[in-house]
């Protein structure tokens, strides 16, 4: 297809009276499911109670997140989902989603009874404060962080930005808080808080980028894009249960396509298709290539939104959607409802960033969050397929069809 059509691209509506899209969405009106619904599983959707109530809700895809929680309680869950699948008499594909490149503070933490990683002391830091990420083998203490990835102060300046949030935290949270860099060595990063923030469970870091346009610099050169947990959680449940896909944390590259490929058919995993996920510019910088060589994508909106400016991101959705659409590759894009973590509906603002990427032309959406620790998980699952269902009913896909074959 020529650029120009690329950044002429509108949306294709049927032909409805206005006054007409407010009457209720015919569901009769085709016999399959369009846009597909993604849950992570986690404490709070482990049971096979409501492992079924997702799947009669419309979910058809579960995640098992490897970040966090140790690999029996990922076997438990697709143990429990199989029961779920003959309960609930529907069908559910499994994505595993690796820890790969991810940085994390080393403390340890306990597990609560509902499986979540928490602390008896959370931290407390407050705007001014400093703190040290560290690559040397300390304790952790309120002032001190020791890091998974010691080539980390290397990559750092004077000036640059680094989050450090409890993984799976939503921006409506305290649980994020923003470092500017005030000193380096080479061991230490010395960080002066930004924001507020109470930081516990599972801690995360990430180094935003500070080139706009040119060289990446945090391209985590010296780590894996397999870890050894997510090697041997991903040989395990995968010996026991059937993968359909392995989504690949931190995608640099098509290269990582080939290590992950190579991996999996080296464990009898052949028919385990790769989900690339793009997270980062470094993996916008490479998406044709990776696009090429993955079986599906999804866009990582959580840390993407970091490394790149608020205002590109609609553009970039827009852009990758298209791409995906071209080639005939599935794409899903992540954090689309985060306030019904705690609350029963969606804002406006959300509702309506739903709908506008089911018009793009995306094929699923993955809950996190939502169903991981959330408190309306069956609801989050019923609204967002509510939503979309309504997007598709008035989207004309037969020019959308003639588009994408111009």
């Amino acid at each position: 297809m020529p650029a120009r059509y690329m950044h002429s691209r509108t949306h294709f509506f049927d032909d409805y009276d206005p006054i007409a899209i407010l009457k209720p969405a015919d569901l009769k009106k085709k016999s399959f499911t369009g846009t597909k619904v993604t849950f992570t599983v986690g404490p709070a959707c482990q049971d096979v109670a409501k492992m079924t109530e997702l799947l009669l809700a419309g979910a058809t895809s579960a995640r098992i997140d490897l970040t966090w929680g140790p690999v029996e309680f990922h076997d438990k869950s697709l143990r429990n989902l199989m029961t779920a699948m003959k309960d609930a008499r529907r069908l559910c594909s499994v994505v595993l989603d690796t820890l790969g490149r991810e940085i994390f503070v080393k403390r340890p933490f306990k597990i609560d009874d509902a499986g979540w990683p928490y602390h008896d002391h959370p931290i407390t830091v407050r705007t001014g404060q400093k703190i040290t990420l560290t690559s040397k083998e300390v304790p952790c203490t309120d002032t001190v962080f020791p890091l998974n990835y010691k080539a980390f102060p290397l990559e750092c300046q004077v000036g640059d930005l680094v989050n450090v949030s409890r993984y799976l935290t939503t921006g409506a949270e305290e649980g994020a808080l923003f470092f500017k860099v005030v000193e380096v060595t080479d061991t230490d990063v010395v960080c002066e808080a930004l924001t507020d923030a109470v930081l516990d469970g599972l801690l995360t870091v990430f180094h935003i980028e500070r080139n706009e346009i040119g060289p990446i610099s945090n391209k985590l050169t010296t780590m894996e894009v397999l870890s050894e947990s997510d090697m041997a959680a991903i040989k395990h449940l995968g010996s026991k249960f059937d993968i359909d896909y392995v989504a690949v944390s931190y995608t640099r590259d098509k290269d990582d396509m080939d290590t992950v490929r190579k991996f999996l058919d080296g464990v009898g995993m052949t028919n385990t298709r790769i989900m690339a996920k793009v997270e980062t510019k470094v993996a916008l910088m490479s998406f044709k290539g990776t696009l090429n060589k993955a079986d599906a994508i999804m866009m990582s909106r959580g840390i993407l939104g970091m490394d790149c400016p608020a205002e590109k991101m609609a553009l970039i959705q827009k852009n990758l959607i298209s791409w995906c659409n071209l080639l005939g590759k599935p794409v899903i894009v992540t954090r689309v409802v985060d306030t019904m973590v705690s609350t029963p509906r969606p804002t406006r603002a959300e509702a309506t960033d739903i709908a506008n990427a089911v018009l793009d032309g995306v094929d699923g959406f993955l809950l996190g969050a939502e169903t991981l620790r959330g408190n309306y998980a069956v609801e989050t699952v019923k609204t967002v397929l509510s939503i979309s269902n309504q997007a598709e009913q008035s989207f004309d896909h037969v020019q959308h069809f003639d588009y994408l074959m111009q």
